[in-house]
């Protein structure tokens, strides 16, 4: 009979013949126990199947270095391997050469899914090997944080050492894992003063690899006073890094030096300071340029403005969704842009447009009422709660939280597991590493809002671009009528020409609104579409077979704050909902 793999299931896979003529190597088992390694390393479930079906004993051979094939299918990673071993008999607590065990490489391998199923199997899930490593040490070389918490739910401690004393968090790290790091030291599961066997904390052994975030993290969680501790060999922290000259080295040394000098008690907060910087800069730098030239009673000021915002251009260029500081910060730099533009447009339309053009009263308070409007969404989408996943869903049979244990059998995705908030998540939630939240039904991450966008805010968040899209159309048009007044007996082109020579402002903020709102315009109808077929950003199918009618209503039901009018099914079942 031909194997159903777990990810095949229901396939009739045919009859495999392999080749029988390999010689064997020195102490690596017979041929066929080669042939079965080879056929693991390829995953080729049926050749394994059919192999240990013919030679029952493969399982007990051992082949280099004491490794079983269970040994190697672990170390690969395929669930159906592994099961197909373990129903032939073989050993799941089985030694090599190193005392290590399939549940040692499971770990290591890092699927939760094969560590049950080991365990299930009476695999010892607390056997040490000769270095005295557990399977926490071993998974903690990999970073896995799905098994961590697997390890944590059957009672592990991470606080144990191995022969070098060494803790999870040591190993961690080592190896640079930010993920596992931060699983490591929440809730006090880890001690950041533990020495290693050479007097090397876990702020030592990241200094000394260079791994500048993760020794950001660990300064930021003690005090400065970690910085002077010395090992067995008399170097500190700051020592070691500077005994290196990698990039991670060289932008840790500083930040270090700098704490260094500070008194020892100090709690480091982080780069407020540059923070603030990045918030301010664009407002600060056009505030300059406008009111430098003005002042000054340069000539050709559009010249000297538009020149600035190209310096500004090419400086934004160089910054990311993160700042460039160790602490790997939000960026701020486009919330700064955004509120700089919103700035600068209502002091504008106050101070220069407003006085030739508030006989139009009409339009006068058209202007303030959109200007509310806007600034009403804009409260309401920085503050209203956009949909925070805290809790677990229930599994659907017995009504309870889900736990990772339930995530690691077949057929369910150990994913949907969020590693940083420790809750199972439903299929159409995600966790945002800006935030550190998890959302439900998130659009996406607003750098210019400093928000994240899901259900709970999306609608507000729709109908606040369409205000800042009104609002934009609505100052055009000021500008428009204000030109008309002031250069009511110039040509367009002599009109143009006298702004690009001493009206600057007013010149340049049209051009930045006039392309913001085309920008803005796109984004609008992306949204719209997204909205009409119940999809968000994150979150979308490759077709829908939804009507024009139902995709209308679907806009207009979300614009009222209601659920969809219809629901797409091929997008519920690819989402599984």
């Amino acid at each position: 009979m031909a194997f159903k793999s777990k990810d095949n299931f229901g396939v009739e896979h045919p009859k495999v013949t392999y080749p029988t003529g390999l010689p064997p190597g020195v102490n690596n088992g017979s041929v066929n126990f080669q042939s079965l390694l080879t056929a693991i390393s390829n995953c080729a479930v049926p050749l394994v199947h059919q192999l240990i079906q013919q030679t029952p004993s493969l399982v007990h051979e051992k082949g280099w270095h004491g490794q079983t094939a269970l040994h190697k299918a672990c170390l690969m990673g395929d669930w159906s391997i592994c099961f197909l071993l373990l129903e032939a008999g073989s050993d799941p607590n089985a030694l090599n050469e190193f005392n290590e065990t399939p549940v040692h490489y499971a770990c290591k391998r890092g699927l939760a899914s094969n560590v049950h199923l080991l365990v299930q199997r009476n695999g010892n899930l607390r056997a040490l090997d000769k270095n005295g490593l557990s399977g926490f040490h071993h998974c903690s070389q990999t970073g896995s944080v799905f098994v961590m918490l697997y390890l944590e739910s059957q009672g592990f401690s991470f606080k144990d050492l191995d022969k070098n004393l060494q803790s999870p968090l040591h190993i961690v790290c080592q190896y640079g894992h930010v993920d596992a790091f931060k699983f490591l030291t929440k809730h006090n599961r880890s001690d950041f003063e533990q020495e290693d066997i050479d007097g090397n904390t876990p702020l030592h052994i990241a200094a000394r690899e260079g791994q500048s975030h993760l020794t950001w993290l660990i300064l930021s969680r003690s005090r400065c006073s970690i910085l002077h501790r010395r090992n067995k060999a008399g170097f500190t922290p700051l020592d070691l890094a500077k005994q290196r000259d990698k990039y991670g080295h060289k932008e840790l040394v500083p930040v270090l030096e700098y704490y260094a000098k500070q008194d020892q008690s100090l709690v480091p907060k982080g780069p407020v300071g540059l923070w603030y910087s990045q918030l301010l800069i664009p407002g600060l730098m056009y505030g300059a340029l406008t009111g430098g030239v003005y002042l000054s009673g340069y000539q050709y000021q559009a010249l000297v403005i538009l020149a600035g915002l190209l310096v500004f251009l090419w400086y934004l260029m160089g910054n990311y969704h993160r700042m460039s500081h160790i602490s790997r910060w939000p960026n701020p730099i486009y919330a700064g842009m955004f509120g700089a533009g919103l700035f600068h447009s209502i002091l504008l339309y106050f101070v220069q447009i407003l006085p030739y053009t508030m006989y139009n009263n009409l339009l006068t308070v058209l202007c303030l009422s959109l200007l509310c409007g806007f600034l009403y969404f804009y409260y309401k989408v920085r503050t209203v709660d956009p949909g925070r996943m805290t809790q677990s869903i229930h599994d659907k049979e017995t009504g309870k939280p889900m736990t990772i244990v339930d995530l690691c059998v077949p057929h369910r995705k150990i994913d949907l597991l969020c590693i940083h908030c420790n809750i199972i998540r439903s299929p159409l939630t995600k966790h945002c590493k800006l935030c550190e939240k998890c959302y439900h039904q998130m659009d996406h991450h607003c750098l210019f809002l400093l928000r994240c966008i899901a259900k709970g805010n999306h609608s507000m968040f729709v109908w606040f671009i369409a205000f800042v899209m009104l609002c934009m159309v609505i100052l055009l048009g000021n500008i428009v009528l204000y030109c008309s007044i002031v250069y009511s007996e110039k040509s367009v082109g002599e009109m143009l020409y006298f702004m690009f020579w001493s009206d600057g402002w007013v010149l340049s903020m049209s051009v930045l609104n006039l392309g913001s709102m085309i920008w803005g315009v796109n984004l609008l109808r992306y949204q719209l579409k997204l909205v009409s077929k119940g999809y968000t950003t994150v979150f979308k199918g490759s077709e829908s077979i939804l009507t024009s009618n139902e995709r209308l209503l679907n806009i207009l039901y979300f614009l009222m704050g209601y659920e969809p009018f219809a629901h797409d099914p091929l997008f519920c079942a690819q989402y599984s909902i």
